[in-house]
Parts: structure tokens; C-alpha cells; sequence
């Protein structure tokens, strides 16, 4: 069927324009919502048609658009190269090079002179190359993990069937111009759009308007919804009138563009590069100076005195003392912390971790306190009816037929007060009521009639929430009106006055009952269930109340039932939370349970152990002081409010602590936020929730939680191996070129040589260690503290101890290698064949060294793990293949001569010589960081 639309897209923009006066008056001349339906070929009990989704919208998207956004151009390769060229340290370089060029083609033999400076040209060409490329896959990558990260789905009522339709759950980009979306509370709306039914429903369109309060919305009055704004409360309907760049949020975003922020450990690196710049730069201008000195000293002793084709030694000179500068500065530290983020980032989508901002992923590492919720992080959230009371009776295992007395209002009041539907095979909706539905299934209760037959007689719905802890919904019944409820039990009996009795006749609750039924609501919490207590009342309205307010009508109800349901502790908890306090992390329970269910799962689950389990209301009503005092021992808060949590966050990050929270519901946003990682829930979390947090738990498993702070505390040892192993190499190449220098021995490594060396600590070395896997053994220590340094000072004894060992052998290869090796370094053949060997042996000293990096605490063994990174093992075959290569056929090019066999045995070895040294240089003892010591006890706290 031909799609005819009578409106184009400026006009539905119009209709939805922010600060536009008329927007009623453009609304009625379109004939209300109901006309811009038509208009948009779509009816609203059908939605889109199966024709078109299967055509792919191809019609409607050409007319209205599609729901994306245009992304930022991503830089071409060419264009990261010319930046990676800007670098002022290389242009000056580059210059000094073409004027050594210059110099060697015209004041030196042209056959061999042009090599030096051709040489230096080509490494630096290589160095951008390799900066370009780093650049140009990182940009992929971060991109990729973005589309994953603003993927949602979004349910859309469709045909599904010729004649059929139901919700479907589409991509938010798959979102048209007359999709009929459906909206809940948590949800964040994915377009601009007309509201078509609402129910209770309240809006936040702080993010685009800046009103900070919820604006309730009706198909009369503000009816308008923005994509991008969220879903308080209530539920509704809408039809989408703009997507992509042609809504509101589009239109406000269009010139937006805003490059990500440095991490904390990318600005802590950045002044640990500058600092180490800063230094090499000294280094290279008293190395230059030393030399500038010496060659006036030696000219002003010549006969001929200064002559033109001197002057070529001063731009050698200049040359070393910038390759010395390209060298120090330690570009490749932010490069680490990007290749381990990113890497982290790609692997934590495996272990169910989706990242959503990426300082997140390194915090997560430091983390000292977690506070989780309990369902379905913790529990399994597959609910099951497993005891109750039923008139007057309580069941320790539910039967498989209940008396018709209580069938008939039990069943109604399940299938009348709920959202949850059954699909054919299973229930769905929320797991607590799902539990209820299937209850009934199995009992042979018609809940699928049941529901179909009554869904007319629905007045009102108060639906559940957090702060009310119930809901109620009112139905007509004979001429008058019943409300059913349910609920927290101490809430929903706490408004009940009567009970249903064995025959099903309505008794008076008297003290002593009460005190009976409360009993054994406490008996099934105790025992790790979960209690919902079923009520109703009949009553007639006379007219003055009105059904806005539910309080006037919840009280003096009759209680149907009172069911426990368990939930059960997932298998791998116990373990996680025992790694957990291992690792030096306490983890605390927020729930809103109430306080027996809520002790016995945190003791099933090894969170309660000798703390303190306190309610929601006792916690609030502290004082700031109290609160402090009470934290350390406090373990887990029931019956709490997402305002509870949000106190909880505030109180440990004022005690110094890196908090991490698990939030699903739309209130648990403001601790989300609040804390240092935000962990929404993948699977039951609203759309609000996921927005607010840092990390989504893909399977809302604890055990991914760990997973994460496993690769966080990955991410941040890698950079510290990087840094221990760039630092080595920093402080041998400066020294060697400063004493070198000050002792007229020249510059044994040459510029070429130093370049290269420059590429194997920088990018090689960066790809190599930053992506290091994590082990468990990270998890046996504690979280670094905010104030702990990036080098521990088993890191600084490992860089002074290796460099002090690698510059004894090269010292003795530059002051009496020429003896030992038999070479007379006064014939400058035999000279570069001795520098040779000394630039092949420090070269293998680096490799082997980058073996001894993969370890900074100590750890015996180095080779662990080292066969499951293959990356790590190919750039070590890759370093030492290009060695042989240059060391061989460099020649002129890189200043280097084969060497023998023997030559080779003795630069391996002494390369080698470092690991078995690094066991004897970590017997020497330096102090422990004060982070790392072990907690005192109670009585050790008393005491002092």
C-alpha cells in the first residue's frame, strides 16, 4: 500500500518548537494528535504495519529521516601524521638533520656523507608513522565501543502479523516518525513525540529545557515529550514526531562537540611526563654544552684553529643532545594508559562490564568500598511462592489446590493489581510479580481471562515506587469500587484492619491476631524470605473525593494473604564478596528488605559478619557525627531509600573512601552520580539508572562487579610496569650520554640508534606491557590509596638497581671494551664495531628488562602468564628480529657492524644476566606503602 504523508518534517518540528508561543493554535491546525497521526500514516491501534518493516521503513525514513545522529568525522590517516609531525622536539630535529644533510653532502665525502642525515629523516618519518597509526586504531576502537554504549532497545507497539500486533523491543536507532513507543517509569525517551495515553505520568526535562522539576504529562496539557529527557514515574504512550537531527535534542546538539577529558591517571601521568621531560632536557643541554666545550678547547688548540668543516661536529653534537630530548620525554605514558584502556575496555564487554565512562575503568581498580544491592545482584531475581498465610492458616510449602473461598480474591487481586502479563510460556514483568503470576498459573487460576475480561473496570492505578513501597489499583465492582493492593508487608498490614478467616469471611484484627500474623511475617523474613502482603476494600464513593489521592482511600483494608518468596544468593557470590575483602574492599548491603531477610542473605552471602545491620529510618535520622562513628562497622542498611543510599555515598566519600554503588531504579540515580563508579544493571535497570552510571553490569551479576575492579586494578599495574620499565631506560641513556660526554668518549649511541631505542620503550613497549591480562593475584592486595605515588618504592629499588647493572656493563664495554674485545678504538672501523656491541648489548638489556617489568610487587615467578599474551611475546620476537636486522645490515645507516657469534652470546648474556639479578636486588628491603600494611584489629585500635 502507497504511503501518502500529509506533513513534512519542518512541520512536525514546529509543532514541538521549544519557546514557540503557538504551539496549541499549529497543533489544532494539524487537527489535534489525532490528525498529525493520520497524516504520518499510522493508527494507534495497530501501529507501524508489517509492510513497511518489512520494506525496512524505507519510505517513511526517506521522508522524515532516521533516529542517529551524524557522527564526527574521524580524522584520516594523513591527518594524524601531520599532527604527530607538529611535535616541536621532532621538527627541531628534523631541521638539525637537513642541515647535517647539507653539510655531509658538501663539506664531507658526497658518497657517504648524505647517510647520516637521511637516516634520521627516515626514523623520524617511521616514529609519526607508528604515533599515526596508534592514534588512528585507538579512534576505532573507542568508537566502536561508543555505538555499543548509546545502543538501547526500546519497546514499540507494531503488526507483527497480518491483523496481530504487540510490543517489540526495537534499537533506538531503528526508531520512525509514527512509532507508537511505550513508555515506564526509568525510561528514557528515545524521540521527539505527542503523548497519545498517560498514566501517572511525570517527565524530567532538566537536560534539555533546565527546569529542575518533573513535569506531569497528559494528552490534554503538556503533551509534548523531548528525545533524551527521562521517565520518572508513571507509564503512557506516545507517537514519535522527529528523530535524529530533526528533534529538539538533534537540534540542540548540532554544533555540540566536545573532545573526552584526560582520566585522573592520564593528568597524573601527563606531570610525571613533564617532570621527566624537564629533566631530560637539563640533561641534554649540560651534554651539550660539555661537548660544545670540549670541541672549542680542542679547535682552539689546532693550528689551523676553526675551520668551516668543523663546525659539522657542532650539528652532531646538536643532534645527539635532541635525540636525547626525544628520548627522556615519555610520550609513550599516555599512550599506555590509552592501549591498556582501550584494550581493558574491549575484554570487560566479555566479563560483562560495558564501560561507559573511561576514567571509571582505572577508579574501579581503587575502589575500598562497595555498596550492592541485593536482588538480582546478589540473588538469582528468579522469585518463587515457596510458603504464606492463606485464611488463617500458614503454609510452610504451598500446596497444589487452595480452597475457592480464597482463590476467587487472591486471583483477583493478583491479576487485577499487576503489570505483568503471560506470554504464552512464561511471565512477564517484574520478577516479584512474576512470582505471584506463575503462582497462579500452577494452581490452574484462568489469569490470562481473568485479566482480558476486567482490564475495562480499572479506574485508577498508584503504581509502585520506592518511597510508597505498595500499589494499589481501584476497580469497579457491582455498581461500587474495591481497591487491591500489595506490598512491603510491614506496610501494606500496617493498613489493614480486618483478616480473612477459614471460612473467608472478614474478621476484626484484634491485638493478639496482629501480634500472631506479624510474628509470622517476622518468621519468613528471618528465614531469607522476602513477605508481599495482599489486601482489598470495598467501598461506594459519594462523590466529594476524587481518586487523585490514594491515602484517603488506603486504610481499613482486609488481608488476603501474606506470601513469602525466595529469592536465592547466586552460587559465586559467597566467593566474590570472600575475594572482595581479600582485595581490601568492604562490601555493604542496601536493600529494601526488611531487616531480617535482609541480614540473612548478607550472611548467606559472607557480607554480615561481626558488623552492624541498621533500617533505612535509624540511618537517616543520624547526625553527621554519629553516622562517622557507625560506618566502619556498618555492614548492611534494610528497608532503605534510594535517599539512604545516596547518604551512604556522601558519608564514605567524606571518610576518604573510593566508593563504588549498584543502582537499577530511575532514584538510584543521584548515588550513581555520586559515587566514584556508578554501576547500573544491564538487565533490570531503567534507562535513568544506566545513563547516571560509569559502568552497566551486563548480567546484573556481583561477580561481574568483581571482574570489573580485577581489570581496573589491571589497568593501573600496567601503567606502573610501563613506567618502571621506560624510567630504566631513561635513566641508563641519559647517564650513559652525559658521563660519556663529560669523559670526551663522544656519544656512543648514535642519533639513528637512540630513535630506535626511543620506538621500543614508547610504542612497543606501551603495546607490550599495557596489554597485560589480569590474574587473581591482584585481588590479594589492597586498593592504592588517592595519595599513594605512581612509583612504590619497590619500583624505584628495581629502576636504580637494573640501571645501575646495566650501566657497570656498559661503562666497562665503553671504557675498556677495547682491550677486552681486542679492538683498537683509535681506528674508527674498529671504534663503531666496539659501539656495536655496546648499543646491541643495551638494546637486549631492554628486552630482557621488559620481562623483569611484567612483575612489580615482588612476585617470584615473571613468567606467569606470559603465554597467554601473545601480543606481549610477538613484540619481543619482533624487537629482537629488527635488532639482528640492524645490527647486520645497518651499516652506515644505523653507524653499526656485524657482529660475530661470540659477540651475540655476550650481548644475550649480559642482557639475561638481568633476570636472575632482579632475585638477588629484591632481597634488599625498602618500607612498605602505608596503603598496602594490614588493617588493625578492634583490640590493636583500642590499644593504640
Amino acid at each position: 500500500m502507497a504511503l501518502n504523508f500529509e506533513i513534512n518534517q519542518d512541520e512536525l518540528f514546529g509543532l514541538l518548537e521549544i519557546g514557540e508561543p503557538t504551539l496549541k493554535k499549529r497543533l489544532e491546525d494539524q487537527e489535534g494528535i489525532e490528525g498529525v497521526m493520520k497524516k504520518v500514516c499510522v493508527d494507534p491501534k495497530v501501529g507501524l504495519r508489517l509492510s513497511e518493516t518489512q520494506s525496512g521503513f524505507k519510505t517513511r525514513r526517506e521522508k522524515y529521516g532516521k533516529n542517529q545522529f551524524p557522527e564526527q568525522p574521524t580524522k584520516s590517516f594523513f591527518t594524524l601524521v601531520f599532527e604527530a609531525l607538529q611535535d616541536s622536539t621532532l621538527i627541531i630535529l628534523m631541521i638539525s638533520a637537513v642541515v647535517s644533510l647539507v653539510l655531509g653532502v658538501t663539506v664531507e665525502d658526497p658518497r657517504t656523507g648524505w647517510i647520516e642525515g637521511t637516516a634520521i629523516l627516515a626514523a623520524v618519518v617511521i616514529v609519526c608513522l607508528v604515533t599515526a597509526i596508534n592514534d588512528y586504531q585507538k579512534e576505532l576502537q573507542f568508537r566502536a565501543l561508543n555505538k555499543v554504549k548509546d545502543d538501547v532497545l526500546v519497546p514499540v507497539f507494531r503488526e507483527t502479523e497480518p491483523g496481530l500486533s504487540a510490543a517489540v523491543n526495537v534499537s533506538i536507532h531503528e526508531i520512525n516518525v509514527g512509532d507508537i513507543v511505550l513508555l515506564s517509569a526509568g525510561a528514557k525517551i528515545p524521540a521527539d513525540g505527542l503523548v497519545i495515553f498517560a498514566n501517572e505520568l511525570e517527565v524530567n526535562e532538566s537536560e534539555l529545557t533546565g527546569e529542575p522539576k518533573a513535569i506531569h504529562k497528559n494528552k490534554n496539557e503538556n503533551y509534548i515529550l523531548y528525545g533524551g529527557t527521562k521517565v520518572m514515574t508513571g507509564e503512557g504512550r506516545m507517537v514519535i514526531t522527529g528523530v535524529g537531527i530533526k528533534s529538539q535534542w538533534g537540534h540542540a546538539r548540532k554544533n555540540f562537540t566536545k573532545p573526552p577529558d584526560p582520566t585522573p591517571l592520564q593528568l597524573k601521568l601527563t606531570d610525571t611526563a613533564n617532570l621527566i621531560g624537564i629533566i631530560g632536557t637539563v640533561s641534554a643541554g649540560l651534554t651539550l654544552l660539555v661537548l660544545v666545550i670540549q670541541w672549542v678547547l680542542k679547535n682552539m688548540a689546532m693550528e689551523n684553529g676553526f675551520s668551516f668543516e668543523s663546525f659539522v661536529e657542532v650539528v652532531d653534537f646538536l643532534i645527539i643532545a635532541i635525540t636525547i630530548i626525544v628520548v627522556a620525554v615519555p610520550e609513550g605514558l599516555p599512550l599506555a594508559v590509552t592501549i591498556s584502556l582501550a584494550y581493558s575496555m574491549k575484554k570487560m564487554m566479555k566479563d560483562m562490564n560495558l564501560v561507559r565512562r573511561l576514567e571509571s575503568c582505572e577508579t574501579m581498580g581503587n575502589v575500598t568500598s562497595i555498596c550492592s544491592d541485593k536482588t538480582g545482584t546478589l540473588t538469582e531475581n528468579q522469585m518463587t511462592v515457596v510458603a504464606g498465610y492463606f485464611l488463617d492458616n500458614y503454609y510452610k510449602e504451598i500446596p497444589e489446590k487452595f480452597d475457592d473461598k480464597i482463590m476467587e480474591i487472591f486471583g483477583e487481586g493478583v491479576a487485577t493489581n499487576s503489570k505483568a502479563f503471560w506470554d504464552g510460556k512464561q511471565a512477564v514483568g517484574s520478577q516479584t510479580e512474576c512470582a505471584l503470576v506463575n503462582l497462579l498459573m500452577k494452581l490452574k487460576y484462568p489469569y490470562i481471562k481473568f485479566q482480558k475480561e476486567n482490564e475495562d473496570k480499572i479506574v485508577k492505578t498508584f503504581t509502585f515506587s520506592s518511597a510508597r513501597k505498595r500499589m494499589s489499583t481501584i476497580v469497579k465492582k457491582n455498581g461500587n469500587y474495591r481497591m487491591h493492593m500489595k506490598g512491603a508487608s510491614e506496610i501494606v498490614f500496617g493498613k489493614c484492619s480486618h483478616f480473612m478467616d477459614k471460612e473467608g469471611g472478614a474478621q476484626k484484627l484484634n491485638e493478639s491476631k496482629e501480634n500472631e500474623i506479624k510474628g509470622l511475617i517476622q518468621k519468613m523474613a528471618s528465614s531469607g524470605l522476602r513477605t508481599l502482603t495482599l489486601a482489598y476494600k470495598d467501598f461506594t464513593k459519594t462523590g466529594k473525593e476524587t481518586f487523585d489521592e490514594p491515602d484517603q482511600f488506603e486504610k481499613d483494608l482486609i488481608c488476603i494473604a501474606i506470601v513469602g518468596i525466595k529469592d536465592p544468593v547466586r552460587k559465586e557470590v559467597p566467593r566474590a564478596v570472600k575475594e572482595c575483602q581479600n582485595a581490601g574492599i568492604t562490601v555493604r548491603m542496601v536493600t529494601g528488605d526488611n531487616i531480617e531477610t535482609a541480614s540473612h542473605i548478607a550472611r548467606e552471602c559472607g557480607i554480615l559478619t561481626d558488623g552492624k545491620a541498621i533500617e533505612g529510618y535509624q540511618w537517616r535520622n543520624l547526625s553527621d557525627e554519629e553516622r562517622k562513628k557507625l560506618v566502619p562497622e556498618l555492614q548492611v542498611i534494610a528497608r532503605s531509600s534510594p535517599n539512604d543510599k545516596l547518604i551512604l555515598v556522601k558519608a564514605l566519600k567524606e571518610m576518604g573512601e573510593i566508593v563504588s554503588v549498584t543502582g537499577d531504579g530511575t532514584n538510584d540515580a543521584p548515588a550513581l552520580k555520586e559515587a566514584n563508579v556508578g554501576l547500573s544493571m544491564g538487565i533490570t535497570g531503567t534507562d535513568v539508572a544506566k545513563e547516571a552510571s560509569a559502568i552497566v553490569i551486563l548480567d546484573d551479576n556481583f561477580k561481574s562487579i568483581v571482574n570489573a575492579v580485577l581489570w581496573g586494578r589491571c589497568v593501573y599495574d600496567n601503567i606502573r610496569k610501563f613506567l618502571q620499565f621506560q624510567l630504566t631506560v631513561n635513566f641508563v641513556a641519559l647517564v650513559l650520554a652525559f658521563v660519556s660526554a663529560i669523559t670526551k668518549k663522544g656519544s656512543p649511541l648514535k642519533a639513528v640508534q637512540m630513535l630506535w631505542v626511543n620506538l621500543i620503550m614508547d610504542t612497543l613497549a606501551a603495546l607490550a606491557l599495557g596489554t597485560e591480562p589480569p590474574t587473581r593475584d591482584l585481588l590479594n592486595r589492597k586498593p592504592y590509596a588517592k595519595t599513594d605515588s605512581l612509583l612504590s618504592n619497590k619500583m624505584i629499588r628495581n629502576i636504580l638497581t637494573q640501571g645501575a647493572y646495566q650501566l657497570s656493563v656498559l661503562f666497562f664495554i665503553l671504557y675498556f671494551g677495547g682491550s677486552f674485545f681486542h679492538y683498537d678504538i683509535s681506528i674508527p672501523e674498529q671504534q663503531v664495531h666496539l659501539y656495536t656491541i655496546l648499543f646491541n648489548s643495551f638494546v637486549l638489556c631492554q628486552v630482557f628488562n621488559e620481562l623483569n617489568s611484567r612483575k612489580i610487587h615482588d612476585e617470584l615467578n615473571i613468567f606467569q602468564g606470559l603465554f597467554k599474551n601473545a601480543i606481549f611475546i610477538g613484540i619481543l620476537i619482533f624487537i629482537v628480529a629488527v635488532q639482528f636486522l640492524v645490527v647486520t645490515f645497518g651499516g652506515k645507516f644505523f653507524s653499526t657492524t656485524p657482529l660475530s657469534l661470540d659477540e651475540w652470546i655476550i650481548s644475550i648474556s649480559i642482557g639475561a644476566a638481568s633476570i636472575p639479578l632482579r632475585y638477588v636486588f629484591r632481597l634488599i628491603k625498602v618500607p612498605i606503602e602505608a596503603s598496602q600494611l594490614p588493617k588493625k584489629s578492634k583490640a590493636q585500635k583500642k590499644e593504640d
